[in-house]
């Protein structure tokens, strides 16, 4: 059997019991390094997984396989890979929470009207989202910086946004600020491990329904 199971935004106070069940009954453990440290106690093989590691392979093996996946695993996470290399049939998913839920709980934001989209890894044109959306929640990468998205509104000129931008959600360095389109573009900053989140200035609601791009 092999189990698909979401670990939260990454603070252990945030992952389900169904979670931390599955997870102790693993023969086989496979996660990021950092997922795989909330459980130093745990006797099990565990192999952080990173894109040299062959999943498809590992898959193969005997035991109770279990993967850890960041957030939610369906919500721009491992899911998808997973399903290419092992049949459906013999793959469990376990939801969790994924970081945009935290991060917009956080910011006491409603999910009505919202666009969830992922730039990591991915060229996307973000402003026809904006422009069509009160609320666009962004998963960053390194090169797709809170500056860069910042300093591509400013461009065209969109400048009636307030952008948070979440760092290091739920761990002991959380960091939660908030900026001006302006102030995002020049800001110094070097974010760690981010989420962005883009609102619109004022009380409008959009005629959307969430999405996910």
């Amino acid at each position: 059997m092999i189990s698909v199971v979401g670990v939260g935004p990454g603070h252990l106070d945030f992952l389900t019991f169904a979670a931390i069940k599955r997870i102790k009954e693993a023969d086989l453990l496979i996660g990021a390094k950092r997922h795989l440290e909330l459980f130093p106690d745990l006797r099990c093989e565990k192999i952080a997984f990173d894109s040299r590691v062959d999943l498809c392979g590992l898959l193969k093996k005997k035991g109770r396989i279990v993967i850890l996946a960041s957030g939610d695993p369906g919500v721009y996470g491992i899911l998808d890979a997973v399903l290419k290399c092992a049949d459906e049939r013999e793959v469990e998913v376990l939801p969790g929470i994924s970081a945009f839920q935290y991060f917009m709980a956080k910011l006491k934001l409603p999910a009505k009207g919202t666009a969830v989209l992922s730039m990591h890894g991915r060229k996307v044109d973000i402003v026809p989202v904006v422009k069509k959306y009160k609320v666009v929640v962004v998963f960053t990468d390194g090169e797709n910086t809170p500056q860069k998205i910042a300093q591509t509104l400013l461009l065209n000129e969109i400048t009636d946004r307030v952008i948070h931008v979440g760092e290091n959600l739920s761990y002991s360095d959380e960091r939660l600020k908030s900026f001006t389109v302006r102030e995002l573009a020049s800001c110094r900053d070097k974010f760690q491990l981010n989420l962005v989140v883009i609102e619109k200035c004022g009380n409008t609601d959009s005629e959307y329904p969430m999405t996910f791009l």
